[in-house]
């Protein structure tokens, strides 16, 4: 059975172009190069072969391509491309290429070649329907030269072979050539659109990911938080009944604390799991560093506080982004360092200003990252760590910080050299704007 709805239609055939504003935007240049060619073309036609031309209506053919290209610029500058410009712009060009032929000999002018640009530029940015009228236009308006135009006049002399010759090989390079640059320049500008749409949908994933993994933890942390506190409490009571009872050594108090410890583990990684990434750069908070950093060792062990070297520039005094996310995205760097480092040495951690962006540099002295490891760091729920260490959500949360916040977030690292992990974050002019 055949399906009708599958079979081709008007509408089909003569779809616009995708991106109409990367197509006017590689014609653009081609068609002011036109004009500069079709000039210089004219003045070597009538002063260096003294050709006899009707210089009046072939400077209105020109000044009406220059003219049309001026109002085609306005409308870009304004926003305003349609698809339907396109081939509205190709077949004006066919109209006007054709007026100068006519003014030019017709036929004997071997610029006439001209046409098979606008047929490769149809073919290549419309679709078939498109193309094929163009190559019926074409075909009727050099039927209409063939029996009318303007014959090539220069005295009694015959128009000598090599100069014909000479000119059909200029027509040769020229169409070549800006097919070439067309086509070149479309197809980059297209490649270049469909990068920058992957790196959006990628960034929409991740989106997506960061609300999956909020909304668990929302619920985590509401069904989670009332046992906690309830086996705290019990935990509570356990060591101070048995610790009432005089018997410092009782086992059963040391298992009351472990049991408390591992209950403010469990709500630390509730807390780490909920960071308010969400939080938006535009907000303009403000941070002292000094503060920034006070806080970031406060939330480290007593035994990482001293091993944490923090180097700071004088220039640097505030900080302007969001205060929480970008404290909690230094927490995990930290941490992470602290990790992988030895136990007798220290994480450095420098701020200072570099290329407009406040750069926090984390380095730690552990056995350094193979390239696979870098690669695919960030992703979430994959950790190099010992199970039951870490969630693999560290460094997928800082990367969208970073992202949301405009910043870069880098990985340096080789096998038994260390890490170095760098966060730059834009820095803010006084009225808000990224300087």
């Amino acid at each position: 059975m055949i399906d009708i709805s599958a079979r081709p239609t008007l509408a089909g055939l003569l779809s616009p172009v995708r991106e109409p504003r990367i197509v006017l935007a590689a014609l653009l240049p081609l068609r002011w190069l036109a004009v500069v060619g079709q000039v210089t073309a004219v003045a070597v036609a009538a002063l260096g072969l003294h050709f006899r031309l009707p210089f009046g209506p072939i400077a209105l053919v020109i000044g009406a391509t220059a003219l049309s290209n001026l109002i085609l610029t306005s409308w870009m500058k304004l926003g305003r491309t349609p698809a339907v410009l396109v081939p509205a712009t190709l077949l004006t060009d066919i109209f006007l290429l054709t007026g100068l032929l006519y003014l030019t000999g017709g036929p004997a002018n071997p610029f006439a070649a001209l046409y098979l640009v606008h047929v490769a530029m149809a073919v290549s940015v419309l679709g078939a329907g498109w193309s094929w009228m163009f190559v019926a236009f074409i075909a009727a308006c050099y039927g209409v030269l063939l029996e009318f135009h303007h014959p090539l006049e220069r005295g009694a002399e015959q128009l000598p072979a090599w100069e014909f010759a000479t000119g059909s090989w200029i027509a040769l390079v020229l169409v070549s050539a800006l097919i070439a640059a067309f086509i070149g320049r479309v197809s980059w500008n297209l490649r270049q659109r469909e990068h920058e749409l992957a790196s959006v949908r990628e960034r929409a994933a991740r989106s997506e990911q960061l609300a999956a993994l909020t909304t668990l933890a929302a619920g985590a942390a509401h069904e989670l938080n009332t046992p906690l506190g309830t086996i705290a409490v019990v935990a509570k009571e356990l060591e101070l009944s048995r610790d009432a009872s005089g018997n410092a050594d009782d086992p059963v108090i040391d298992d009351a604390r472990l049991i408390r410890r591992e209950v403010d583990r469990c709500r630390g990684i509730l807390s780490r799991m909920r960071v308010d990434i969400g939080e938006e750069p535009s907000q303009g908070n403000e941070v002292p560093l000094e503060d920034l950093v006070a806080r970031l060792r406060e939330s480290l062990q007593p035994e990482e506080q001293s091993r944490l070297a923090v180097k700071t520039s004088g220039e640097i005094q505030i900080i302007h982004g969001p205060a929480r996310a970008l404290e909690q995205s230094l927490l995990v760097l930290v941490r992470n360092a602290f990790d992988a480092s030895p136990a007798d040495q220290e994480v450095a951690l420098r701020v200072e200003p570099v290329d407009g962006h406040v750069r926090f540099e984390v380095r730690d002295r552990g056995t350094g990252m193979s390239e696979e490891m870098i690669r695919r760091a960030g992703e979430p729920f994959y950790t190099t760590k010992e199970p039951g260490q870490g969630m693999g959500l560290g460094l997928f949360l800082v990367r969208l910080v970073a992202e949301r916040c405009g910043a870069t977030f880098r990985i340096e690292s080789k096998v038994g050299e260390g890490t170095v992990c760098t966060f730059g974050l834009p820095v803010e002019s006084r009225d808000g704007s990224d300087a």
